[in-house]
């Protein structure tokens, strides 16, 4: 039978029975079941099939990606990628939205199924369950799952393994220090989903807590954008988290919206690991650390997979995942702990009313500074945030000694600031060790505050309060920018050079340097590890290391001074090729980073240690209530950052000789 009998048999025209068979236009239901009717008792259905696969096997035929929205940045970027990698071998590219609506897809797909050009699908399905796509097996058309899946074990999928990506976004909070972790996941029925919370809940048994502590929020994001940020805020009110882990790249835009409305600051009062690395992440105050998706590494498996069925190649494993990988910038903190195991708390968690600061006003206090060494800007800059603080309330400075890192010239000095009677003093000591006895003495008749480091023996209640950059992250973020400057090696090659003196602050910073390479970085060895005690001993140190170890592609040096002499060995040693990584902004180390030495920093904020100094000093002589540990976020400097960061952490323009 023709098509025209067809006609005749259904009394319609021709027109009308071709507009059925290739569904391209508005047929009435009862119109459509005759002519099938008819199609398929005369056999014609037969006809049409070997006419559809002749048709699809011509490279004029379309692919079809159909997804769920194109308004997220992973579905529009895998569109593009796909589409790539279609018209390479001459097909055509379609994409169709389902809005994650199960009858909008089913519509797609039966349209689909029944084009005669249709060769391929994509899909990134709204059900996981397979008896909502039978019609789509029986039509025997190559499809591949992307992103999402059908959970049958016939279908091919290319995944990426968000289990593994949020367990471990999860865990680096949990081993920051974190004890609440919100995790914010968008509410679907996907199994991709399912997959990220299991992820979330692996971290928290893996850190020796129970599901129970679990703080999950599903966030519809089909709903308007001020309900969604409401939603967001009323989570986090509810959970009280310090940090948060989110499950898309929309709903990180929309956390961002809502802890701006809630008045809270980022990495400050909130830690933030985002999803997908998108170019605006990077241009974020501050830059957000995000789960990144090689959105074109599945496109081409992917393309590859599909284009194997389509040409009856040997099929490729069920499931295949792309790469996913945690990047961490400064959106994170670490929870820092003090000397005796306080937790830090953030110097905006110290105020003074009125009433107190009328108080000092009228109380003529007086306070003396004994500092290691102020033959820097670091420490002139603690000085003015000293300064710049105490002369708000009318509080003087008596003395300013300097040790030249020398311990018993220290003591000496203690001796000097004790016949002055001070009111309170602010130290930072010179050796935890052998300046313990001397600060002890001094505890019995003032207030003390030390900056950086308490002296061993010393318990709660023999000083006030201790500001410090948190040395852990300090350690943790040079690190992490050894890491990732050495990440594409095989085989990469460091050397620690250390601060061999017994000081804490300096002891916690080496060691989480050392701990981030050796857990986060399996391609780097740490073949030299040698600490000096004075500092000129760096350089010694430095020329004896590479020289036994000429095969070093990177340093590590505790701090920028002993730095400088280890760049000077390196000079004299004409090993211009290692790239040194250490702590601490100053003018002579910025020049060593200009040209080209020095690759990276992590830095104290030593204005701001000055100023929450001179503010524990202030409410200590009105108040009881001084936290015991108070914790500054240290400042990451990259070679190409160095202006902004001279301004953020000097309060001034980069010197032209800099720039």
């Amino acid at each position: 039978m023709t098509i025209k009998e067809i006609a005749a048999k259904a009394g319609v025209s021709i027109a009308t029975v071709s507009h059925v068979i290739n569904h391209t236009r508005y047929v009435s239901p009862e119109l459509v079941d005759k002519i099938e009717a008819i199609i398929e008792e005369s056999g014609y259905s037969e006809k049409i099939k070997k006419k559809v696969q002749k048709i699809r096997s011509g490279r004029s035929s379309q692919i079809v990606a159909v997804l769920p929205n194109i308004k997220s940045a992973l579905y529009c970027d895998l569109c593009n990628q796909l589409q790539a990698y279609a018209t390479s071998q001459g097909y055509q590219f379609y994409t169709a939205v389902s809005n994650d609506n199960l009858e909008e897809e089913h519509s797609i797909l039966k349209n689909l199924v029944s084009s005669a050009k249709t060769i391929g699908i994509f899909l990134s399905p709204t059900s996981s369950n397979p008896s909502d796509y039978s019609f789509l097996y029986e039509s025997e058309i190559p499809f591949i799952c992307v992103e999402r899946y059908i959970d049958d074990d016939i279908t091919p999928r290319i995944l990426f393994d968000y289990h593994a990506a949020f367990q471990s976004a999860t865990s680096y909070f949990f081993e920051s220090g974190h004890e609440n972790v919100l995790f914010l996941v968008e509410k679907t029925d996907s199994l991709a989903k399912q997959e990220k919370i299991a992820g979330y809940e692996k971290a928290l048994l893996c850190a020796n807590r129970t599901l129970s502590n679990s703080c999950i929020a599903e966030i519809s994001l089909y709903q308007s954008y001020d309900l969604i940020s409401l939603n967001i805020q009323k989570s986090i009110s509810r959970y009280l988290p310090t940090a948060i882990v989110t499950g898309g790249n929309r709903l990180t835009m929309f956390l961002l919206k809502a802890l701006r409305e809630l008045g809270k600051d980022c990495p400050r009062d909130i830690s933030i690991i985002g999803f997908d690395d998108m170019l605006w992440c990077e241009l974020t105050a501050p830059p957000l650390s995000c789960i990144h998706r090689d959105i074109r590494q599945m496109a081409e498996l992917a393309s590859q997979a599909l284009f194997d069925r389509i040409n009856h190649l040997p099929a490729s494993p069920l499931a295949r995942y792309a790469d996913v990988h945690l990047i961490l910038r400064d959106s994170t903190r670490m929870i820092d702990n003090g000397p005796l195991g306080e937790q830090a708390v953030s110097p905006d968690s110290i105020s003074l009313s009125a009433e107190e600061k009328a108080l000092l006003k009228k109380g003529h206090y007086q306070v003396a500074v004994s500092f290691h060494y102020t033959g820097t800007a670091w420490a002139a800059l603690h000085q003015k945030g000293i300064r710049d603080e105490l002369e708000q309330y009318g509080i003087d400075i008596i003395s300013t000694m300097d040790a030249h890192f020398d311990p018993v010239l220290q003591n000496m000095q203690l001796e000097s600031i004790k016949m002055q009677h001070p009111d309170a003093v602010i130290a930072i000591p010179s050796d935890d060790v052998e300046t313990g006895p001397a600060f002890q003495e001094l505890s019995r008749m003032t207030r003390l505050v030390f900056l950086s480091n308490v002296p061993q023996n010393f318990n709660r209640n023999d000083y006030v309060s201790c500001i410090s950059v948190n040395e852990r992250e300090n350690g943790t973020n040079t690190g992490r920018m050894i890491g990732e400057y050495l990440k594409d090696k095989a085989h990469a090659k460091v050397g620690f050079i250390i601060h061999g003196a017994m000081f804490y602050g300096t002891t916690e910073r080496d060691n989480y340097a050392e701990k981030t390479l050796r857990e986060s970085y399996p391609n780097i060895e740490i073949i030299a590890r040698k600490g000096f005690i004075q500092i000129e001993n760096a350089y010694k140190v430095c020329l004896e290391m590479v020289t036994e170890h000429p095969d070093i592609q990177a340093l590590y040096v505790s701090w920028d001074r002993p730095a400088l002499l280890a760049i000077k060995a390196l000079k004299a040693l004409n090993r211009t090729d290692i790239a040194v990584f250490t702590t601490d902004l100053d003018f002579e180390i910025a020049d060593e980073m200009n040209k080209g030495f020095v690759k990276g920093l992590s830095t104290q904020r030593p204005y701001d240690q000055g100023k929450a100094a001179a503010l524990a000093v202030a409410k200590s002589l009105v108040s009881d209530n001084v936290p015991k540990y108070i914790g500054v976020q240290p400042y990451v400097v990259h070679e190409k950052q160095l202006k902004r960061a001279w301004k953020d952490i000097f309060f001034e323009a980069l010197p032209e000789e800099l720039g």
